[in-house]
């Protein structure tokens, strides 16, 4: 009798015919389940070793609770010093453009259409680059999404360093996508981490925001001096996001494990909201024109206000030190009004009265834009503050960091198609009036419109996008908003 004995791979190397064949074929078969033992054994052996080269880097879990306790800590402030220089970066390069618009367009001779096109441009990006912030954050995790967003705005801020048009509109459009991608997941990461320290995180955050914006502002024109034309002083940004991103990545392990402990528990969120289910919501696009009013006023004093004073007889230098005063007066309030919001059941009366102060900082411009120019800055600092308003309103509404993910990508994205409006409509009234007082008269109308929308949002009625069944609609009309709650 002939019985063969082969495996898939293994033809001819372990065949009897003999008579006596059955006992040595039992003990080949001994051999053969040894052999699989064995690889199976190297097998793991070897995902042993991949899974400790997975973890390279990352500290041992100590064994004492205490121990733990203060590792889970060290991970936690590392992480929000990660978030605070990270948002530190989102407006250098925008604010530093503003006080540099005239000299890029008297030293790479730009014509009026790119000098009317820079400070819409940045607008535009987070407009479209918005949306994909969600969905890359729904496959990667919203902070190696974070990371890969401050890497490109690395590259942006060194390409913005060369010294031609091609340079400044392609870094810009680079470090505007690597901006767009933190400004949609920056709210989604303190949802995330610190989801019971939303107003003293959002405060914390909107308060380095605008530190930035007042550094940028205000050295913008010093720091062209010193390396030798506008385009030096662009690439200088640089530096501080390569800082911010080595910091967010030195917190990778301690994102990992909170990621992985959540899981483990079975607390993680509900599953990702499509953006498209967000246009039957009415809260989802009353905050939309809310922040994208406020957003339009933003960067209409950050690309445009220089420009005014300039032409009302101001140095360049004095007009970048009036938007940094502008911006000085905003940071400390920008800690306050978040941390105020989370705590007030309704936010409406804030949000009137910002808007209110902010229309009259655009009055005082047309009023008296060279005499009162520092009046005006304090007013404008002051209504500016409706920005981190509408950041935390975001948190507060959003209900999960799901639900917050995908008002953070509606609103922003939408919003900045809106807001993309207001740099375009100033610069061409203005050139073509030869004169900033029609196109203040309308950011007054602005300022206040946006006022009454953000005090609809902020109403306890609108609820959270995400009630506690994870249905997105239907929820917009309870009242179970309540400061405890966030």
């Amino acid at each position: 009798m002939t019985i063969s004995l082969d495996r898939p791979g293994t033809r001819g190397k372990h065949r009897r015919t003999d008579p006596e064949g059955p006992v040595e074929q039992l003990e080949t078969l001994d051999q053969l389940e040894t052999l699989d033992r064995l690889e199976t054994l190297e097998r793991l052996a070897t995902l042993e070793e991949l899974e400790k080269l997975e973890r390279l880097g990352e500290p041992a879990i100590p064994a004492e609770p205490e121990a733990r306790d203060q590792q889970k800590l060290a991970g936690r402030a590392l992480i929000l010093a990660g978030i605070v220089l990270v948002a530190a970066n989102l407006r250098l390069g925008v604010s530093s453009t503003g006080p540099l618009l005239d000299q890029l367009r008297d030293r790479l001779h730009l014509g009026a259409g790119v000098v009317t096109l820079l400070p819409t441009l940045w607008v535009v990006i987070f407009a479209f680059a918005g949306p994909a912030g969600s969905w890359l954050a729904r496959r990667h995790g919203a902070g190696s999404v974070l990371a890969a967003s401050l890497a490109v705005l690395v590259a942006g801020s060194a390409v913005r360093g060369i010294p031609d048009v091609s340079g400044l509109l392609a870094g810009s459009v680079l470090a505007g996508i690597g901006i767009a991608l933190g400004n949609v997941l920056l709210p989604v990461v303190v949802r995330t981490y610190f989801p019971h320290r939303i107003g003293a995180i959002t405060g914390l955050y909107s308060t380095m925001i605008a530190l930035g914006s007042t550094v940028a502002a205000g050295i913008a024109v010093p720091l062209s001096d010193t390396f030798g034309g506008p385009s030096g002083g662009l690439a200088f940004w640089t530096f501080p996001a390569l800082a911010g991103l080595a910091l967010w990545m030195a917190s990778h392990s301690h994102r990992r494990r909170h990621d992985g402990t959540v899981a483990a528990s079975g607390t993680a969120q509900q599953a990702h909201i499509p953006l498209k289910s967000l246009a039957k919501s009415k809260l989802a696009w009353a905050m939309t024109v809310a922040f994208g009013l406020q957003s339009m006023s933003g960067y209409v004093v950050m690309g445009w206000i220089p420009t005014v004073l300039s032409d009302h007889g101001m140095s360049h230098a004095a007009a970048g030190t009036v938007l940094s005063v502008t911006f000085a007066v905003n940071a400390p309030l920008s800690f306050v009004v978040p941390l105020t919001a989370a705590r007030l059941r309704s936010q409406r009366g804030l949000a009137l009265a910002l808007a209110v102060v902010f229309g009259l900082g655009f009055v005082t411009l047309i009023v008296a834009p060279a005499s009162l120019a520092y009046l005006a800055a304090v007013l404008i600092g002051i209504g500016m503050a409706a920005f981190p308003l509408v950041l935390t309103m975001i948190g507060l509404r959003g209900g999960t960091p799901a639900g917050t993910a995908a008002l953070s990508a509606f609103s922003q994205s939408a919003g900045y198609l809106i807001a993309a409006l207001g740099p375009i409509m100033f610069g061409i009234l203005g050139h073509a009036l030869h004169s900033w007082t029609v196109p203040l008269a309308v950011m007054v109308v602005v300022v206040l419109a946006q006022g009454v929308v953000a005090a609809y949002v902020g109403s306890p009625k609108r609820g959270t996008l995400m009630g506690d069944s994870g249905d997105s609609s239907g929820s917009e009309h309870s009242d179970s908003m309540s400061p405890a709650a966030n």
